[in-house]
């Protein structure tokens, strides 16, 4: 049994009534709830209860592809989230670069694509797609419809910020791999963030070569595995009877 019951405590939240204050203001500001206050975050493409009941770490995946437009939606997200809290904050940092690995997507040819903020859509790559199970440590991961590598400037990243900028590369490319999974969650997709590739093998098929591409973190992403019921008891079968 885990320490902290994480569904039942969503739950609790969940069910939770609004402050008497939150309530009151929300009621008196209700004509006005259109407006969306500066610097407030976005809301997720998709169902946000949905993804705080289904916020777990998943590296099982159903047989069927993947909908391409929610990696797309979910990257989009996740780009939105980068360039509001961290471009105006750390403007001389680099923005991470996201790579993606497809097999099994929706309306998106397998290979390798190269995610483009501007116009939100996924651009094929001159190289082919390895084999997966080349580029992982754990295999479920190369099962997945989709990997997600985030890499950046780490040698822009150092020469403007000094040896800071190595953690702050890391831990803005683990933010924008973060709000990715979140979104692909409040869209019914599921995965897992994850270490990345493999530093040889990622340096031979895919020019990670830790500097000027230097890995940050990566992401696997599928359509849900179904789960079967469990069977009922046959008449008579007291298994599981004290």
């Amino acid at each position: 049994m885990p320490l902290i019951d994480t569904a039942g405590l969503t739950e609790q939240l969940l069910a939770a009534p609004p402050p008497a204050s939150a309530s009151a203001s929300a009621s008196a500001s209700a004509s006005a709830s259109a407006d969306v206050r500066p610097g407030a975050a976005p809301p997720l493409p998709g169902d946000p209860v949905h993804a705080l009941r289904r916020r777990s770490a998943q590296r099982h995946w159903a047989p069927e592809p993947l909908d391409g437009d929610v990696l797309v939606k979910a990257l989009a997200y996740a780009f939105e989230q980068d360039g509001r809290l961290w471009r105006s904050a750390f403007p001389t940092l680099p923005t991470p670069t996201a790579t993606v690995l497809v097999q099994r997507l929706l309306d998106v040819p397998e290979g390798c694509h190269r995610y483009e903020p501007e116009g939100r859509r996924l651009v094929p790559e001159p190289r082919a797609l390895p084999p997966l199970a080349d580029l992982v440590l754990q295999l479920e991961f190369a099962e997945a419809p989709a990997l997600v590598v985030v890499h950046g400037d780490l040698a822009a990243a150092l020469e403007r910020r000094g040896a800071g900028g190595h953690r702050l590369l890391l831990a803005r490319g683990a933010a924008l791999a973060h709000s990715a999974w979140l979104a692909a969650l409040s869209l019914g997709a599921v995965g897992s963030v994850f270490a990345g590739v493999l530093g040889a093998a990622g340096r031979t098929h895919l020019g990670l070569d830790g500097s000027g591409r230097a890995q940050l973190i990566g992401l696997a992403l599928g359509s849900p595995r179904r789960v079967r019921p469990a069977p009922a008891p046959a008449p008579g079968d007291r298994t599981g009877e004290w």
